[in-house]
């Protein structure tokens, strides 16, 4: 019976690594996920962040030109610039973050926002040149009809698919929130059970293979003693189980052959 319980419990033993294996690779394998999903969100706040910068500076680049050709200021130059130097940073993060998926749409929509950005020097180009009279009204709203029909549809095709993605990551991403939190509490209760359950395991793993091997060692010498001629070595084994019989079998050859040797004696 002794061995049977030692092998149960290295079956067992055996059950819990592989269960601590199993979880150990669907943790890891949604870490993976989870972090895959936290790349793609990032990059495509950044686009969201960047797109809204770049919205902000291009009003501000308009509003900052239709004053100019109204008043003439020269501190409007500076916003303008000002503008344009904002937009021109955040498109390079779009373009670091989309330039591969959207070669295409991202070169057509610099190629409508260099013509426009032109249309908009040719607004302060008219009215430097004769501040009184000039026709920087109309290359204006030629500016803007351009905006509108050309560099505007284009822009939107490029980020309108991202920030619906950005949304729809992160709907998935809230709605991983719970079942990630309680995948996480599961595998730390798990892994506390299964802690739990190894200690006990080997502890008596390491208790029956001490009491076997003691059990062992005293029928070896027993065995011993019996093939030396010493019959009246008795074997003293204190437990039940295989080694028990394997004992007792052995102490009843021993007295037997203490009796065929006494009767021959007679």
């Amino acid at each position: 019976m002794e061995l049977k319980k030692l092998r149960s419990f290295m079956l067992v033993f055996g059950t819990i690594v592989l269960i601590l294996v199993i979880t150990s690779f669907f943790s890891a394998a949604n870490l993976n996920r989870a972090t895959t999903l936290t790349i793609d969100l990032v990059s495509l706040q950044e686009v969201s962040q960047a797109s809204k910068r770049i919205s902000i500076a291009l009003e501000d680049e308009r509003i900052a030109i239709g004053q100019y050709q109204l008043s003439g200021d020269e501190n409007l130059l500076t916003r303008i610039l000002n503008a344009q130097t904002e937009y021109d940073l955040n498109w390079e993060v779009i373009t670091n973050n989309l330039g591969i998926d959207q070669a295409q749409l991202i070169s057509e929509t610099a190629a409508a926002r260099s013509t426009y950005k032109e249309l908009l020097d040719e607004v302060i180009t008219e009215y430097q040149s004769n501040p009184t009279g000039n026709q920087s009204s109309d290359k204006l709203r030629d500016a803007i009809n351009y905006y509108l029909q050309y560099l505007n549809p284009r822009y939107d095709d490029l980020i309108e698919p991202e920030l619906q993605e950005l949304a729809r990551l992160t709907e998935i991403e809230r709605s991983n929130v719970q079942r990630n939190s309680f995948i996480a509490r599961t595998v730390l209760a798990l892994s506390i059970l299964v802690g739990i359950a190894v200690v006990l395991v080997v502890s008596a793993a390491l208790y029956f293979s001490t009491k076997l091997i003691k059990s062992m060692t005293s029928i070896i010498d027993a065995a011993n003693a019996i093939s030396r001629g010493d019959l009246d070595v008795a074997i003293e084994i204190g437990q039940a189980g295989e080694i028990g019989e394997l004992a007792k079998a052995i102490d009843r050859m021993r007295t037997s052959l203490k009796a065929a040797i006494e009767r021959l004696r007679r």
